[in-house]
């Protein structure tokens, strides 16, 4: 470590010259030239002092600020001899180097080029029990990388969030990872769509109703999970009211797909005919209770609030979801009270 030890040296002659000093103020014969002479001395001392402590420390600890001077000259030259001897002797030993943490630079050749998860990049015990939200919030960019990793674990639902978070990173690499990872769970949904789209033109009656199952579900996952904003949003979902269309066209007593329909209604906020789908997939044999939530929305929506209490009246508290038990519970207060 050059740096200390050049900063170590000066720190000595520091100490040599307030040594000097404080020996030609102790001479019985003191004429008055020595005693200015001891005083240059003091405040040579004292200004490397100044000078030099903070730089030692600044090697060890990212912190330093040009008032440090003043201090340490002040605190050296009011407290002659015992002030250097403290600095030095005190701080100095005390001064532990802060551990830096770097990482190594991620290569691949292709932007979908990554396997599930790579061994020398799993989840450890920390990004276990602390969530990953966290981790990407973290001063440490490794930890941040391994959040970045550890949403391979997670459900598509879970981990978008949390890569769109990580798009935001100031570090180059970690960005250019959660960029890789969305777009790869895209085009994985997109070329099923592309595929299901290609088989749907060749495949037997009996097979399309499937294929139109599965082209509605995939545009929805691509803007239900958030893989997709702004006008390439808009865009999938009228392409999955199309063939959410088409498909009822074909086959119109089919509930899955009056659901799937009625939730892009929902989702684009047409709601009478959103209302409508619903009611037709109840009358196919859905089961009314996975649809009051929907017809709570709705009530919502076109500011029918007695039908919201109502529907949440129905809701079962116990089988329903724990993000919906501070609403359910809140309307249920409100019909209550109303009664």
């Amino acid at each position: 470590m050059p740096i200390f030890l050049l900063n170590s040296l000066f720190l000595l002659i520091a100490l040599a010259l307030e040594i000097s000093g404080l020996l030609m103020l102790v001479r019985d014969d003191l004429p008055g030239s020595s005693i200015l002479s001891a005083l240059l001395l003091h405040i040579s001392a004292c200004a490397l002092i100044g000078l030099v402590l903070p730089r030692t420390i600044n090697s060890f600890n990212n912190v330093f600020t040009p008032i440090t001077f003043i201090f340490f000259f002040s605190i050296a030259f009011f407290i002659p001899a015992l002030g250097v001897l403290g600095l030095v002797f005190a701080v100095v030993p005390g001064l532990r180097p802060i551990k830096t943490t770097t990482i190594s630079p991620i290569h691949f050749n292709s932007i979908r080029a990554f396997s599930e998860l790579p061994a020398s990049f799993s989840a450890d015990h920390e990004s276990r029990s602390i969530s990953l939200e966290n981790l990407l919030c973290s001063q440490n960019p490794e930890k941040r990388l391994h959040a970045v990793y550890a949403t391979l674990k997670l459900d598509d639902k879970s981990a978008i969030p949390l890569l769109r978070m990580a798009l935001r990173d100031s570090v180059d690499d970690i960005r250019l990872l959660a960029y890789a990872l969305i777009d790869r769970k895209e085009q994985r949904i997109s070329e099923r769509i592309e595929c299901a789209r290609q088989r749907l033109t060749t495949s037997l009656s009996a097979n399309s109703q499937y294929l139109y199952r599965c082209i509605v579900k995939d545009y929805w996952e691509l803007a239900h999970l958030g893989l997709v904003e702004g006008e390439t949003l808009n865009y999938v979902l009228d392409k999955a009211c199309e063939y959410a269309q088409l498909g009822l066209q074909h086959f119109p007593n089919d509930r899955g797909l009056h659901l799937q329909y009625a939730k892009l209604l929902l989702r684009l906020k047409i709601t009478n005919q959103a209302y409508d789908e619903f009611k037709s997939a109840e009358t196919l044999g859905v089961d009314r209770k996975k649809l009051l939530l929907y017809y709570a929305e709705i009530g919502f929506l076109q500011r029918r609030y007695s039908e919201v209490k109502r529907y949440m009246k129905e809701l079962n508290l116990i089988t329903a979801s724990p993000q919906i038990h501070g609403a359910t519970r809140f309307w249920r207060e409100q019909a209550v009270a109303d009664d």
